[in-house]
């Protein structure tokens, strides 16, 4: 067992500068020799686009940049993390542990598409050869079991697992639930009655505007007048999409989520800006979701990592990313033109003079030992959490750094499970569970994908990942505003140990699976990603009284100065890879305003949403 992701050995330096950094200051800071041309603070999806926009640019004048790339984190790639696993059988498996796929393609803004196509992405590649369009059906598998906890639902006296729900039976399914006998028949209702349960509303206009005013749970409980159990079955359903339960999604962004109960409610089909950007994306988005490297979105990483330096990923093609070792030799070494530095923390920033005419920038770094560091360049991207750019440099206003703070990260934990076999899921029919209101939310098997050495798994006989996934939001903290419920979410993730994540999965594995042959020692090893600060923070109608008429945080936040520019999801409010890279393409248009860069997405959300 194993943890990676934002762990406390990478937090460390950041947090001792942040809670005493007198201690720091009493110790000289030792003075690089030399100048970049560009550093760039974080080494994720923003970053490295940030830093791949520059050396396109810079080579199109004749010119060969210097490029310093710092993370203070223990492996490259930010939230767009990989995790290797080598099976008994000696087959090596990768898997994601961070960011997951390219979602909704045809939705990106032109300077997303120039990005991955200069780096050698082909996204059609991924439905004509990548992609396994049939795995599930060859292997009879039929979608998520339901996994009903006795602790969460008092009418289940052991573990109730029912299969995924069938339109053809849906009567003995619901009456096979652990809920009252009211609750399942509500339920049914739900979910297929064409019922206008708001009859007051003569207009799709009135309609949208009395949804946007409530809560989806409001939505059942005090329109729908259901049973609260059935609030309760639906409750972590929006969290992956919009980092809060249905306590806190308004009705307007349930209904375009697909989330049951408006089949009655005709709402038009005009343009609705009080969205939430990940509801605009859900609603306007056509695309399957099949965008998926083997290692997620951290073959974006290694695309873009490979064009900036070739010798730290020989090779071509985007099958040999996937199998392709990381030279870190090539990423060190001090003739590099690209040079990357892990567990390099950057606390100051300070312009060499006046900021309006300061020839450049001085960075102050704690390395991986503690040593103060100082670099210096002719312009900086910092592709960092907002909340520590507010820290970073004096030279702040005092309103843009309020701004910066009003980014507050949901806490995620994704976890990688190496069977050695998938047998029990093939004699179930199962592709994976969803554990309701449980500790973990969902399993499902790893994508079907081919590319490379990396393939989706031939027979149940053989090895394959299981991830799991959690937004951490504790149940007592339901109807706080989501700000808060994710600062507590981020406290119980921290106080976690590993026997706390690990306990509650393999319980799940066992009583679920136990009836189909599970065994403990089908679990190889498991890969615990920790993601105290995850998705970028969106806004939503009702939570943010500024949603969308503006003006938007984020606008002001992402400001730059002098040679200074900030990119990263949070300068986009969407908390997806297609968004840092269109703040990564903004941040190089301010520092550098000659350049002609394709368009990019200007408020959050998708960009045809915002054009």
């Amino acid at each position: 067992m194993r943890e990676e992701g934002q762990t406390d050995a990478a937090r460390h330096q950041a947090h001792r500068w942040r809670d005493a950094p007198e201690a720091h200051r009493a110790a000289p800071a030792l003075a690089e020799d030399g100048m970049e041309d560009l550093v760039v603070v974080g080494a994720g999806l923003s970053g490295l686009a940030g830093a791949w926009w520059f050396q396109q640019l810079e080579r199109r004048q004749g010119r060969e940049p210097r490029i310093l790339l710092l993370d203070a984190a223990e492996h490259l790639g930010g939230h767009a993390h990989r995790n290797e696993f080598l099976s008994r059988s000696g087959e090596r498996l990768v898997g994601y542990g961070g960011s997951q796929s390219l979602d909704s393609p045809g939705l990106f803004s032109p300077a997303v598409n120039a990005v991955l196509q200069g780096v050698g992405i082909d996204l059609k590649r991924f439905d004509s050869e990548f992609f396994d369009h049939g795995w599930h059906e060859r292997h009879g598998l039929k979608g998520h079991a339901l996994v009903f906890e006795p602790g969460v639902w008092p009418q289940a006296a052991q573990p109730t697992v029912l299969p995924p729900r069938r339109a053809q039976a849906q009567r003995l399914w619901a009456a096979a639930l652990p809920m009252a006998p009211s609750a399942q028949a509500d339920l049914l209702r739900l979910l297929n009655s064409v019922e206008d349960v708001l009859p007051q509303a003569r207009s799709p206009r009135q309609r949208r505007d009395a949804l946007a005013r409530i809560s989806y749970r409001q939505f059942l409980l005090r329109v729908w007048r259901l049973h609260p159990q059935v609030a309760q079955y639906f409750q972590q359903d929006t969290e992956a999409y919009f980092g809060v339960g249905i306590d806190q999604v308004n009705a307007l962004d349930a209904w375009a989520a697909g989330m049951p109960g408006f089949a009655g409610l005709p709402l038009g089909e005009q343009p609705e800006p009080r969205l939430s950007p990940s509801a605009q994306q859900l609603l306007q988005g056509a695309d399957r979701y099949i965008y998926h490297f083997p290692d997620g979105n951290h073959g974006v990483v290694r695309a873009l990592l490979r064009s900036l330096n070739p010798a730290a990923l020989p090779g071509q093609g985007l099958e040999s990313l996937v199998d392709t070792p990381l030279n870190m030799a090539a990423l060190q070494a001090p003739a590099s033109a690209v040079r990357l530095r892990l567990q390099h923390t950057v606390v100051q920033v300070q312009h060499d003079g006046p900021v309006a005419s300061a020839p450049s920038v001085r960075l102050e770094v704690l390395d991986g030992q503690g040593q103060r560091r100082q670099v210096r360049a002719r312009r900086v991207v910092l592709a960092c959490w907002h909340r520590a750019v507010a820290r970073m440099s004096e030279e702040i206003p005092p309103a843009q750094r309020q701004a910066l703070a009003d980014q507050v990260k949901t806490p995620l934990i994704y976890a990688n499970v190496l069977l050695s076999n998938w047998r029990p899921f093939a004699r179930a029919g199962w592709s994976g569970l969803r554990s309701v209101g449980g500790f973990w939310p969902e399993a499902s098997l790893d994508f079907p994908v081919n590319m490379g050495a990396a393939r989706a798994s031939p027979g149940p006989d053989h090895p394959i990942l299981l991830h799991l996934a959690k937004v951490v939001l504790p149940t007592e903290a339901q109807g706080l505003p989501p700000r808060q419920q994710a600062h507590l979410g981020r406290q119980q993730l921290q106080a976690w140990r590993t026997e706390d994540l690990l306990a509650p999965a393999m319980h799940l594995l066992r009583s679920a699976l136990g009836p189909y042959g599970f065994q403990d020692q089908d679990v190889e090893a498991v890969t615990f990603n920790r993601w105290a600060h995850g998705y970028a923070y969106e806004y939503m109608h009702g939570a943010d009284a500024y949603w969308p008429q503006g003006p938007l945080p984020c606008e002001l936040a992402r400001q730059g100065w002098g040679r200074v520019a900030i990119a990263n999801s949070d300068a986009g409010a969407f908390a997806y890879a297609h968004s840092a890279i269109d703040q990564a393409t903004r941040a190089i248009s301010e520092l550098l305003p000659e350049a002609q860069l394709p368009r990019w997405a200007q408020r959050p959300g998708p960009y045809r949403a915002a054009t």
